[in-house]
């Protein structure tokens, strides 16, 4: 996304709105707060109760009799909650690694587990399609959706009534459905972690303590994409404000900031263990950009290749050190 994109994007949190196109009309779509998700509990309560009332299966009751037909187990169930605890197990651990190649290596197989969580995950969802729960689910996310759309930037009228609403063709549903999705996507959690490493945004940081110097609003009046706003400006604010030793190449990658952050503790004990030249401890496998980052890079022409060759495949942090040239 180019800056240009990300000034528009932190408009667009500011004003609360977003400006689309429906059918060349001009509309607006609101971002929600937390008055609009209890709103969508509300729909979602009362559809779930109609669908019960009519007959329609619970998520619990398609679940039993899947599980009879040897469908969908206990075991397929168990199989889902290993990979999400393995996922979870993954980034619990790589908060105590501190060489970027085991990062990298580690968000690898976190990237892998997921997507096998999700391919788990999308296959049991779509067994119950038809239940009381699926069908409270879509008929809430079709309200939270056009009730999104208004005509007017103060967000007072809406673009369509209760009538057309219920009314509207399937058409026309997709078409919507199709801009709301991808106004949505502008906003991810990715999104927003860019837009506040970008330079122009930085001078903010210093009015991020309280949401009323930054938006001029309690907190609790906050929408979602506001509230993602200010807690990342905070967390990336006190990354650069509690480290001097960030390394160039990830200053502007939330990714990599973030994982050096986590792995500070690692990293400071680590330093702390090379301080003592009688450790015998051995970094494995460590390569000349760890090194460069641990501020261990080779001097006096002498490689890293060359040393660790010479010392049988691994430097110890006293090799490392006399390497670094401290």
């Amino acid at each position: 996304m180019e800056t240009s994109n990300y000034r528009k994007l932190f408009n667009e949190i500011v004003n609360g709105y977003s400006p689309c196109l429906i059918k060349e009309e001009e509309a607006y779509i609101k971002h929600q707060s937390v008055s609009d998700l209890v709103d969508y509990e509300s729909v979602y309560d009362l559809h779930l109760n109609r669908a019960k009332l009519k007959g329609l299966p619970t998520k619990e009751e398609v679940f039993d009799n899947l599980n009879k037909e040897g469908i969908w187990t206990k075991s397929d169930d168990s199989e889902l909650d290993s990979q999400k605890f393995y996922i979870q197990s993954l980034i619990k651990n790589k908060k105590n690694v501190f060489l970027k190649s085991a990062v990298d290596s580690i968000n690898k197989q976190i990237k892998e587990a997921e997507n096998k969580y999700l391919e788990l995950s999308s296959k049991k969802s779509n067994l119950i399609s038809n239940c009381c729960e699926t069908y409270a689910l879509n008929r809430a996310n079709d309200h939270y959706m056009f009730s999104s759309f208004h005509r007017d930037k103060a967000l007072r009228e809406k673009f369509y009534s209760q009538e057309e609403y219920e009314y509207m063709g399937a058409k026309e549903v997709s078409s919507l459905v199709k801009i709301y999705n991808e106004f949505y996507s502008n906003f991810s959690e990715k999104n927003i972690q860019n837009l506040v490493l970008q330079d122009f945004y930085k001078i903010y940081y210093s009015f991020s303590e309280t949401t009323t110097d930054f938006f001029g609003i309690p907190v609790v009046k906050l929408n979602s994409f506001q509230l993602n706003l200010i807690i990342y400006t905070r967390i990336f604010k006190n990354i650069f404000d509690t480290s001097d030793e960030i390394p160039d190449r990830i200053k502007n990658d939330p990714e990599a900031l973030l994982d050096f952050a986590n792995s500070s503790d690692a990293r400071n004990e680590m330093k702390n263990k090379m301080s003592d030249d009688s450790s015998a401890s051995t970094i494995v496998g460590a390569t000349k950009e760890d090194l460069d980052e641990l501020g261990l890079s080779s001097n006096g022409g002498k490689s890293l290749e060359e040393a660790v060759k010479k010392k049988g495949g691994s430097l110890s942090m006293k090799d490392l050190i006399d390497l670094g040239g401290h």
